[in-house]
């Protein structure tokens, strides 16, 4: 497999059409807003448009042909809590472009999130003082952003999924 352009760390990944996403993340020393996309037919990695905000521990996921990049941190190494991020955004591959939509309601950094139905799902995070067990859900039809019900632990950096049956 070919190397990425950028070496990442805690960058957000997702799989839509075929083709891997590695969206946001750290070089070492700063966050990044640049996104590279696979495509293992080609065994390549391409330059997409960047997000409007540099992100590490990014939470991404699918749905409808888009791919979102959910909550993060925009901070130097020597201080992760300074900008902890409530900002999402969505990505359109048809058009390469980013397009801000409905912020959550409170900033998640390693948050976890996944689609279930047709709703977006933010799953605990880090808050700067404590691991969060708070979920929200997002339906992106309306653009709006919902509390559900709790975890009973704070979680963060967890892997959510759906499977089906």
């Amino acid at each position: 497999v070919a190397s990425m352009s950028t070496p990442r760390s805690t960058v957000g990944v997702a799989v839509l059409s075929g083709k891997l996403y590695a969206i946001g993340g750290r070089d070492g020393s700063s966050c990044l807003k640049s996104v590279e996309c696979f495509d293992p037919h080609t065994n390549k990695w391409t330059p997409c448009a960047q997000m409007s905000k540099r992100r590490g521990g990014v939470g991404v996921t699918t749905w409808n042909g888009f791919l979102y990049a959910i909550g993060g941190h925009d901070a130097p190494a020597s201080n992760l809590t300074s900008r902890l991020s409530d900002c999402v955004e969505r990505y359109d591959p048809k058009t390469d472009v980013w397009t801000a939509v409905a912020s959550m309601s409170i900033s998640r950094d390693a948050v976890g999130v996944c689609l279930l139905g047709d709703k977006l799902y933010a799953v605990g995070g880090y808050d700067g003082q404590a691991y969060l067990n708070t979920v929200e859900s997002y339906d992106p039809q309306i653009n709006e952003w919902t509390q559900v019900a709790p975890l009973c632990l704070g979680r963060a950096g967890a892997c959510v999924v759906t499977v089906k049956l």
